[in-house]
């Protein structure tokens, strides 16, 4: 029997409002389910930040030292803390575009893609991919949500670059149509592409792409689910194409509501706002920028830079190789205090960064620099009223056969720091060669050592650390062999041998296995584009500049390590690389570029450097340097405590000063020492720059607490022997001269130890005979009349009190040997 249409009608009914209470109830347990999900993610995070500040803790090592194997197993919980972070985050986004009401805005799609493509710049570069960018010349504005389009488009061009192969291409092209009133964005890469089967999944939450897992491990499976929701609710939409091993295209098409003509003449008057662009993102160059802007708030600022980092501490590198800074973004905040010093310059500084991104040209004429980016290869142009080239120094490449195999690396950049460590740690490393025995090469070796590695200097010259004497430099060496660094002096590397890497490195003598290279033979500066541009280089080849750090083009300054310094004693150009100057000169050329009339004043090349646990300073002149500049030098050494010798703690310090014979001006100064030598180098650095003498040396009024110093100060007790040594009191040998004289020369000559018998016995310079100071008087007529006599004592006080002695007895020609045992850097005997 049929049913009636009152019936059927009555069941429509029914069903009707059966449908509409099943909605009511899945409405209901979406909203559920939303705010378990928000509540869920909202409580992990709280443990979460609790596990990230604890692993931080670890690895700035505030709970004791890690090794090295502790180190990794610590960052790795950080990666996967930070994933997990990651996906309660993209849990967060995806709850919040379902639930909550859209509020859309205007929004440049032009200016977001440029944006993102600066800040994945990094992650393409790791892979050495290359991005080809086709973005109009016009603003296209859609209207949506422009935190949500920024994060979708970032997810697009991520995944682009998570999915390519290494040294692949990654394409980003953005078009319009007016007639239709869209604008379309297509990401397209040439990866491992999505299994056919899986395409229609990919949008789906949790979902990722089985070759996608195994390729990478990391994925949260919620990005692709977060464009697709974006790009609906900004009334757009979304096209994939893909094919397993042939790469994937999407295409996002979104309303188009106007363009506008990005390089329309600016409403404001011209010449309102002053343009500086600063070419150099590393010391000097950001230096400058940052005071620019202080003193100029309106003026648009661009920093050049030719790397992806900038803004780090270039003289920390051997710290990060050795581990004692624990991470890369740690070299970086030490100048910022921020682990992203582009994202600083830009929304801190509002200054634009354009790292990657390499000057080819300055149009003097046209006031202009033009530009390359090194990811597109794309050329353009930026004017400027005002110039400043920071654009450092390169390290010196020998002409050695073999020297681009594998693992031979140069200490510059922070990239150059990652590959020296990934060779130490991950190829285990351990027969090493630093090639040069200056600044960087003692440096590196300290580094290298923590690694486990054996570590040889090549030093093509007599010494090692040039910039010191001699005999000093003799005392770092005898460091350097205690800790274990061997090295060989008047040595030379004539081939590196290996099969894609190095294996051996030859010498002229011998064969020394080498697993693990560091060209370390100087840095010249980088004066080329200065040079093309038309710009004067100096005598030293760095670019010279007068006393504003203005080089001959008025309009264009010039600070850091590519430009000339002027030396105060010499009173002359001389090159000196230093990340201090650079900074003072960075200061300086920005205060001009804003308009000030700032002088940058001489220097005296102040150097200071830890090796291992020993202090390396050195300011003015060393005595080759005196001799050549046509000074008459005398010299003085004294080995002295940092502090009262019964504090716990004091170290001694070897300090060496230099004056003018006849203005007993001070020209030079240099200490070593396991103590404190930072604040004594920098006293005499004080004196030599204002021109001072030695009596301005002595009458200084220090500081006095036993903790801190000796009664006098070691620097002025040396100022005093040298007062005494410029007025007659007493001559003085150096421990290479007297070495030279034993070994050579030894009957013509007494050598006299005048310590106690007990420290004799105990250590003793060969060549050396015991008269103790107290019976020096009874055993005078010991000691031949017709022979020079060179007496010594542990540091040089008693040996002064014996000249003295042998002077009233009518002895003439006596020396001290400087310094003492404490500066005597050769064989000793020990019993």
């Amino acid at each position: 029997m049929s049913k009636s249409s009152s019936e059927i009608d009555r069941e429509i009914e029914k069903l009707r409002q059966e449908l509409q209470e099943k909605e009511k109830e899945i409405d209901q347990l979406r909203r559920d389910r939303s705010e378990y999900l928000r509540i869920s993610a909202h409580q992990l995070k709280s443990p979460l930040a609790s596990i990230s500040f604890s692993v931080d803790t670890l690895l700035k090592e505030y709970a004791g030292r890690l090794n090295w194997k502790q180190l990794r197993i610590i960052e790795a919980i950080k990666h996967s803390t930070e994933s997990l972070n990651a996906l309660i985050t993209d849990i967060l986004e995806l709850e919040r575009l379902k639930s909550e009401k859209p509020e859309f805005e205007y929004v440049n799609i032009v200016d977001i893609c440029s944006k993102v493509i600066d800040d994945l710049k990094a992650k393409a570069q790791e892979k050495e991919l290359s991005f080809n960018i086709n973005l109009p010349a016009k603003q296209l504005i859609t209207k949506g949500l422009r935190f949500g389009l920024r994060q979708a488009i970032y997810n697009l061009v991520e995944n682009a670059i998570k999915y390519s192969h290494p040294r692949g291409i990654v394409e980003i092209t953005v078009g319009y149509d007016e007639v239709e009133k869209s604008i379309s964005l297509i990401v397209r890469d040439y990866g491992i592409g999505i299994p056919e089967k899986e395409k229609e999944k990919i949008f789906e939450e949790f979902y990722r792409a089985s070759n996608a897992r195994k390729y990478e491990k990391s994925g949260t499976g919620f990005g692709m689910a977060i464009i697709k929701r974006v790009v609906e609710l900004c009334n757009g939409e979304i096209a994939l194409w893909s094919k397993e091993g042939e790469g994937t295209k999407i295409t996002v098409k979104l309303p188009l509501v106007k363009d506008v003509e990005s390089e329309k003449p600016s409403k404001k008057k011209e010449g309102k706002k002053r343009k500086i662009v600063v070419v150099g993102g590393v010391a000097a160059g950001p230096k400058a920028a940052s005071r620019a802007r202080r003193l100029d708030p309106e003026a648009e600022i661009t920093i050049f830079e030719k790397g992806y980092f900038l803004a780090y501490a270039g003289c920390a590198l051997t710290f990060y190789i050795s581990g004692l800074l624990k991470r890369r973004r740690d070299l970086t905040q030490a100048i910022t205090g921020y682990p992203d010093p582009a994202e600083f310059f830009r929304k801190v500084k509002k200054i634009d960064v354009k790292n990657l991104t390499e000057v080819i040209k300055i149009d003097r004429k046209n006031k202009k620099v033009i530009y390359r980016d090194l990811m597109n290869q794309g050329v353009r142009s930026m004017p400027y009223d005002v110039l400043i080239l920071a654009t450092g120094g390169t390290p010196i490449v020998p002409e050695i056969r073999g020297i681009d195999l594998g693992n031979i690396f140069y200490l510059r950049g922070v990239d150059d720091a990652e590959r020296i460590k990934h060779a130490l740690i991950n190829e285990m490393a351990r027969e090493v060669i630093v090639l040069g025995g200056g600044l960087i090469g003692v440096e590196i070796a300290d580094a290298l050592t923590v690694s486990g590695a054996r570590v040889t200097i090549v030093e093509k010259k007599n010494q090692i650390l040039p910039f010191l004497d001699p005999e000093m430099a003799a005392l770092v060496e005898k460091y350097l062999d205690l800790k274990g660094v061997r090295v060989l002096k008047n040595q030379e590397v004539i081939e590196f041998e290996g099969d894609k890497k190095v294996k051996f490195a030859k010498l002229r003598d011998r064969k020394l296995p080498a697993e693990l290279v560091i060209i370390a033979v100087g840095i010249k500066p980088n004066v080329e584009l200065a040079r093309e541009a038309g710009l004067t280089i100096g005598e030293t080849g760095a670019i010279s500049v007068n006393q504003y750090l203005q080089t001959n083009d008025p309009d264009i300054y010039a600070a850091g390590d590519c430009v000339e310094s002027w030396h105060a004693v010499f009173e002359k150009p001389f090159y000196l690389p230093l990340g201090s100057i650079a900074n003072r000169q960075g200061r300086v050329a920005g205060s001009n570029a804003a308009g000030l009339k700032q002088r940058f004043g001489s220097v005296s090349g102040t150097i200071i450097i830890k090796v291992f646990d020993c202090h390396v300073a050195k300011t003015g002149l060393n005595e080759r340097e005196a001799k050549e500049g046509g000074f008459d030098p005398v010299s003085c050494h004294v080995p002295e405590y940092d502090r009262e010798r019964f504090i716990p703690g004091a170290e001694i310090i070897s300090i060496k000063l230099i004056a003018c014979k006849k203005s007993k001006r001070l020209i030079g100064a240099q200490i070593v020492g396991r103590g404190e030598v930072a604040k004594r180098i920098d006293l005499a650095s004080t004196i030599i720059l204002k021109r001072g003498n030695v009596n301005d040396l002595i009458d200084l009024d220090l500081g006095y607490a036993p903790y801190y110093s000796n009664a006098m100060g070691a620097l002025v007790v040396a100022a005093n022997v040298l007062q005494n040594k410029l007025n007659g009191y007493f001559d003085g040998i150096t421990s290479i001269e007297a070495y030279k004289l034993i070994n050579e020369e030894k009957d013509k000559y007494t050598f006299i130890d005048v310590r106690p018998t007990y420290e004799y016995n105990q250590e003793r310079i060969p060549g050396f005979d015991s008269i103790p100071l107290e019976t020096l008087r009874d055993r005078v007529d010991e000691i031949p009349r017709n022979k020079p006599v060179i007496v010594t004592c542990e540091s040089g006080a008693r040996a002064y009190q014996a000249l003295l002695i042998l002077k009233e007895h009518g002895f003439e020609n006596v020396k001290i040997l400087e310094g003492g045992l404490r500066m005597w850097p050769y064989f000793m005997i020990r019993e």
